[in-house]
């Protein structure tokens, strides 16, 4: 419960109450399911809007949600990551760009266009087949951020990168994996889809950040969670 309450404190605004030390590496293992409980309540709202309105407002009941429950974080860090990664003369110059709290033109665009996707994505699945898609999509998301997290190194010298490095990886990211994989069992062949789109998109996240400035910071973070999830809900939108 110690690793579960520090994963939620750091990746959503739930109160959970945090009183006592943080778990070791803050909970990393459990990333993927912090994932897979805001893709259950995404999920759900989007059951419950689409079918007592339309697709595309329960789409943006969902996204809505999830955004609430978030704080916005990792849609931040996509913004920050696409102005910095995106333009820059140099390694300094683009991890200053991405400290800078104001959004350029990429940022804007990058969260625009994911979100758009996400909300088409959703719209063109019925309400049991958008749950299974945003449950699976949210865990997917996490686990490829953890992937990422342990397969990077943290480029600043503070951060949840730190925080969360050291230790045994390969136990991490199994048990992360196991959670997130659960859900793929709900729709296999889409489910096994999107893990492969969630891992190619990861990864050409990753290999920009490690191009351009030499690893990961939170804001890579974030824009791997994003971009998984849109890859992911995109795999669900598949006609197979």
């Amino acid at each position: 419960m110690r690793s579960l309450r520090t994963a939620l404190a750091f990746l959503t605004i739930v109160p959970v109450g945090m009183s006592d030390e943080p778990a070791p590496h803050l909970g990393r293992a459990l990333f993927p399911t912090v994932g897979l409980l805001l893709g259950v309540a995404a999920g759900a709202v989007y059951w419950v809007a689409s079918t007592l309105t339309t697709p595309l407002l329960g789409a943006v009941a969902a996204l809505g949600v999830g955004l609430l429950l978030t704080g916005g974080l990792h849609l931040d860090g996509l913004a920050d990551a696409a102005d910095g990664l995106f333009v820059g003369s140099s390694r300094e110059r683009r991890l200053e760009i991405m400290r800078d709290p104001r959004a350029g033109p990429f940022g804007v665009a990058a969260v625009a266009l994911v979100l758009l996707g996400d909300a088409a994505a959703l719209a063109a699945l019925g309400p049991r087949a958008g749950l299974v898609a945003l449950v699976a999509a949210c865990a997917l998301a996490r686990l490829a951020m953890l992937a990422v997290l342990l397969a990077l190194p943290y480029v600043r010298p503070t951060g949840l990168g730190t925080a969360a490095a050291g230790g045994r990886r390969l136990p991490a990211l199994a048990a992360g994996g196991a959670v997130a994989l659960l859900p793929v069992a709900l729709d296999w062949r889409h489910g096994v889809l999107a893990a492969v789109l969630v891992a190619a998109a990861a990864l050409g996240v990753a290999a920009l950040a490690r191009a351009r400035i030499g690893g990961a910071t939170g804001d890579v973070y974030g824009a791997v969670v994003e971009v998984g999830q849109l890859a992911a809900l995109a795999a669900y939108a598949v006609r197979l």
